[in-house]
């Protein structure tokens, strides 16, 4: 075999193996970033839509939106499969406390504080240190301009 034509050699195998390297990883990085978007825009869509009910319905449809809301992120920490952790945890942690506050609002003191404890878990979970009663109560009184 002459020099040139072994060179030739080289090159196509080391190009074969480059391209092929070059597919499964971007394959792999891809699936990462679509599941991982995915993910994001189910809960957030489904915690926007767990807002407008919790906004405009009236208590009980309200109370089965958020109720319905927690379920699904509990399935997904269930899973494993949180791409966003802190986003999630404040997501769920907003929910528990509508709940908690519908639950002050209904004289139900016990499932105002099972849910401001929950509300709190969540909010550990992502990461925030302002986790007292008075913090939460300040963290959904900015959210929820209607209510």
């Amino acid at each position: 075999m002459t020099r040139g034509l072994k060179l030739g050699f080289v090159l196509v195998v080391g190009l074969i193996a480059g391209i092929s390297v070059g597919v499964l990883y971007a394959r792999q990085t891809i699936g990462t970033s679509s599941n991982w978007m995915s993910q994001w825009a189910a809960v957030g869509t489904y915690a926007e839509l767990t807002n407008l009910q919790y906004q405009y319905a009236d208590e009980a449809h309200a109370r089965a939106a958020l109720s319905d809301f927690v379920k699904f992120a509990e399935q997904l920490r269930a899973k494993g499969t949180i791409s966003d952790p802190k986003t999630f945890g404040f997501d769920v942690a907003l929910a528990y406390m509508r709940l908690a506050m519908l639950d002050r609002r209904a004289g139900n003191m016990d499932g105002y504080q099972a849910n401001l404890s929950s509300a709190q878990d969540a909010l550990k979970a992502a990461g925030s240190e302002h986790t007292s009663a008075d913090e939460m109560e300040r963290f959904v009184s900015q959210h929820e301009p209607h209510r």
